[in-house]
């Protein structure tokens, strides 16, 4: 009673931190939804704690059916079900609704199904209980770890929001472990190998969504990136253009000279200025800066007439052509005509002796020339925004519900650090993204439960029939246990498990036995940098490259007439009776080259996994296999001290 009390007493401070962390207020309405189904899960495992099935089944199926809606909008194609279709289907709500802003992150929506499921099979350890709450388990300590900006298209569940959810689930999760800790602890051998295994395959299928997600987020960034960088690019081509045309009217001028007919001027000016739809105006400027000619000669440009710049514009770069001869860039500056604009300043020259009498301007428009460059680009997904030292000169797009990233690219300008930023809508991530990442993670999910299922029933239909088996030949099946037990001891008491090689207490019975058989050779080899096998690659690696090892060195020693085993961690040990020091050596050559050969990967030199050998021989008595077991280690010392991958053979 103690502990039912408990944990419906769990259940409900659950629902209290839901209810008060999540209540629906201005900017996040879509709470609502969440809310509900978090309630509809709290109240249900509550009452199933307090013994009512029926409110619990009403509760908890509510929950599954609003949860499974929500992961139904993750899994379904976009050729099915489109984004704009559940953008119609909420459009008519009051408040910010749309398909991204409802569904909460992948992995919350897997922890809530995890308890809902675990609940509505009463919590007993043949329907699964424990593999779901132990996969509810591995799918929160993601949900933690996970950084949120990586789920896309879902609530921002940030802060406190995401603190408060997680509290929630934590709370509930404890409460379903402690109500089938009991029946666990007393059925733990049929259960804990089925479920390390489904535990084992829920978590490899983490990682891949993990990855699969991350490699989904980096292509849909790339998609983005080249779009703004075409849109940057095609600005600054349209200034380079501007300026190559503008560079060889300012030629053309420089032929026709000083004496130039107004008439002349502006029908060359037209010609330019029609090509171009950017540009304000193209004026001509005298050494004096002032502003003598200007086209079109109408409105605010005629105004200019007679303007001298270096007092309207004293830090104008008007000085580069008129007294260096070079070309001046203005970058965006407030125009005199009174809107954002760029200037060049080119230098017109005398035909015949080259001195500079003046020079071109180029004024651009920068609304027009923005207006054009962006026009493509003007889409209810993209944000895009033109600024430069954080003021912001454009904008085209929607200015909310945009994703928490963008990026930033700087546009090719002359004197100018003009910068486009561009940022997808949650409409376009709700589009965009793959369904692959959710569809491999539910259903590496569902497989580890139906393996659990089949590993359990499979143990308990054994074990009964092991216990009937037991009853009617009880004693025989003893006395085969014990022989079968003996032979393994005997066989584990002279061998090494792993690689399953001869160990040490066996290796020194053969050299006992056949210690008269000289010359004796003794040969000790050592995996070159085991140790980072181990570290970069994991024990279960390195046990793997051990047994590789063991299986290329043992034929040759084997066929040779000696024994190998293992003599301890990385290193391994031949005896070979009757074997001169030249048998030997080139047995010993023949064993690295083989471990060489098998291209085991050596994260350490990024080549392949080597050995180094060092060899003994003793020709004749008196025998000491300390004195050759010292001068063999001798001997692979010098041949890890040499650089390793050899043979030392000792003198």
């Amino acid at each position: 009673m103690t502990q039912r009390l408990f944990l419906v007493s769990l259940g409900l401070v659950a629902f209290a931190i839901a209810l008060l962390g999540l209540w629906p207020r201005a900017g996040h309405e879509a709470n609502t939804i969440l809310l509900i189904m978090l309630t509809l899960l709290a109240a249900g495992q509550t009452a199933w704690h307090w013994r009512s099935a029926l409110l619990s089944r009403l509760f908890l199926g509510a929950a599954l059916a609003i949860n499974t809606v929500l992961i139904g909008t993750f899994l379904l194609p976009e050729s099915w079900v489109s984004a704009d279709h559940w953008r119609a289907l909420l459009t008519g709500l009051p408040g910010d609704w749309y398909v991204a802003n409802i569904r909460p992150p992948k992995l919350i929506l897997l922890a809530c199904l995890g308890l809902s499921c675990c609940a509505l099979l009463r919590m007993r350890l043949g329907y699964g209980a424990a593999t779901l709450l132990a996969q509810t388990t591995l799918v929160l300590i993601f949900t933690i770890v996970t950084p949120p900006e990586q789920s896309l298209a879902s609530m921002p569940l940030i802060g406190m929001d995401r603190l408060t959810l997680l509290i929630y689930l934590a709370i509930l999760l404890l409460a379903q472990w402690l109500e089938l800790l009991p029946a666990l602890t007393r059925t733990w051998r049929d259960t804990l190998v089925p479920l390390m295994i489904a535990s084992v395959i829920t978590l490899i299928c983490l990682l891949a969504w993990q990855h699969q997600s991350r490699n989904e987020n980096e292509r849909i960034a790339q998609e983005t990136y080249i779009l703004g960088d075409r849109i940057a690019t095609q600005l600054s081509s349209e200034v380079e253009g501007q300026l190559a045309a503008m560079r060889r009217f300012a030629k053309l001028w420089s032929l026709m000279g000083q004496t130039s007919a107004r008439e002349e001027w502006e029908r060359l000016a037209r010609n330019y200025y029609n090509d171009f739809s950017h540009f304000m105006n193209i004026a001509f400027i005298d050494r004096d800066s002032v502003i003598k000619l200007v086209f079109p000669d109408e409105g605010k440009n005629h105004e200019l007439l007679g303007v001298r710049l270096f007092d309207a514009q004293p830090d104008s770069p008007l000085r580069n052509p008129l007294e260096l001869g070079i070309e001046g860039h203005t970058g965006i500056i407030d125009l005199l005509q009174g809107s954002k604009g760029m200037v060049s300043y080119l230098p017109v020259r005398a035909p015949r002796d080259d001195d500079i009498f003046g020079a071109v301007a180029m004024v651009v428009d920068l609304d027009s020339l923005l207006d054009h460059a962006l026009r493509a680009a003007h889409s209810d997904i993209f944000a895009i925004t033109l600024s430069e030292r954080g003021q912001v000169f454009a904008h085209v797009g929607p200015e909310s519900r945009l994703a928490p990233w963008g990026h930033q690219i700087p546009i090719e300008l002359p004197a100018s650090n003009l910068m486009l930023i561009l940022q997808p809508t949650q409409h376009f991530l709700t589009v965009a993204r793959g369904r692959l990442p959710e569809a491999t993670l539910l259903t590496g999910i569902m497989l580890a439960y139906l393996v659990f299922m089949v590993l359990y029933m499979y143990r308990r239909e054994f074990q009964e029939h092991h216990i009937v088996e037991q009853a009617n030949n009880g004693l025989k099946e003893e006395m085969v246990r014990r022989e079968k037990l003996q032979n393994q001891l005997q066989w584990l008491a002279r061998h090494d498990e792993l690689t399953r090689l001869p160990n040490r207490h066996f290796f020194l019975e053969q050299v006992h036995l056949f210690k008269e058989q000289m010359p004796l050779t003794i040969m000790i080899l050592d995996i070159d940098f085991f140790k980072s096998i181990n570290d970069k690659l994991g024990h279960l690696e390195g046990d793997r490259y051990l047994q590789t090892v063991a299986s290329v060195l043992k034929m040759p020693v084997e066929s040779a007439g000696g024994v190998l085993a293992r003599f301890g961690g990385e290193e391994f040990v031949v005896f070979l009776p009757d074997c001169p020091r030249g048998v030997g050596r080139i047995l010993a050559e023949e064993l690295r080259r083989n471990v060489q050969a098998a291209g085991l990967p050596q994260p350490a030199t990024a080549s392949v996994v080597t050995v180094s050998i060092g060899m003994a021989c003793l020709a004749k008595e008196p025998f000491a296999l300390e004195s050759l077991l010292q001068a063999a280690d001798e001997a692979l010392y010098r041949a890890k001290s040499s650089g390793r991958n050899q043979v030392q053979v000792a003198d």
